[in-house]
């Protein structure tokens, strides 16, 4: 893994806490995080940025000025930041169908994009998708939110593609339901819906996203890895799950 910073999104929530002190606690360098309201970032955010992500462009370019600003190179991008409206395909707005696809999924490509010429050799980038990338909880709330997830998937493969050449990697993890999640109100509801029983820890996510960073990866790229303890590998009364229960999202 390169040495720099980490330039992470979502600092706030619980696994970009967790991304946050598994990087400094390793010892790879600082972190910054990007958020409207950097006085709420945690102790392993060693740097705060304010920025709104509903506004990509204006985010790009804030980063861009704080990275040329910098001595030392950005070693990896994580976007862990995200937007869900639980609404049905045929009661979304306009509003929340164009702020889900802003934050979720067109400030990951502005914002990597503007890092691009300010990536170490080795560097990585991991994007955070969702469950709802491929399936839909019945009777479907949130078709913006999945929609986008899948947006981030397929600009993860097309990422890694263009800059492989100039050595930086590109990869995504696609979490299952966790504590506290987006939409996760009933946890023993979605338990059972797991095969291993349980809902994902935010450290186990971390910890894969801390694999994706790092030389321990280094022959990976354009990938998607699934953390969500079996969800949806079975259902129904022998599976120990209800098919009807389905997925929200969770980041």
């Amino acid at each position: 893994m390169s040495r720099g910073w980490l330039v992470l999104t979502g600092a706030t929530s619980a696994l970009g806490r967790a991304v946050a002190e598994r990087w400094t606690t390793a010892g790879h360098g600082p972190v910054l995080g990007l958020s409207r309201r950097p006085e709420r970032l945690p102790p392993a955010v060693r740097e705060g940025l304010a920025v709104d992500l509903r506004r990509p462009p204006e985010a790009a370019e804030r980063l861009g000025a704080w990275a040329r600003a910098q001595s030392d190179p950005v070693a990896g991008l994580v976007h862990a930041a995200g937007v869900v409206y639980a609404d049905r395909a045929d009661r979304t707005t306009w509003d929340e169908w164009e702020q889900t696809f802003t934050v979720n999924l067109g400030a990951a490509l502005w914002l990597a994009r503007v890092l691009l010429p300010h990536f170490a050799p080795g560097a990585s980038v991991v994007l955070v998708s969702s469950c709802d990338a491929w399936a839909s909880p019945r009777p479907g709330p949130d078709a913006a939110y999945g929609a986008s997830k899948a947006g981030v998937e397929a600009l993860t493969r097309h990422l890694a593609v263009e800059w492989g050449p100039a050595g930086v990697r590109v990869n995504c993890v696609r979490p299952g339901p966790m504590p506290g999640g987006m939409g996760v109100a009933d946890a023993d509801a979605w338990t059972a819906a797991t095969v291993l029983r349980g809902l994902v820890e935010p450290a186990e996510v971390a910890d894969v996203v801390l694999f994706l960073l790092s030389a321990d990866s280094r022959g990976m790229t354009g990938q998607c890895l699934a953390v969500d303890r079996g969800f949806g590998l079975a259902y129904g009364p022998a599976g120990g799950g209800d098919p009807a229960v389905g997925y929200n999202g969770t980041n």
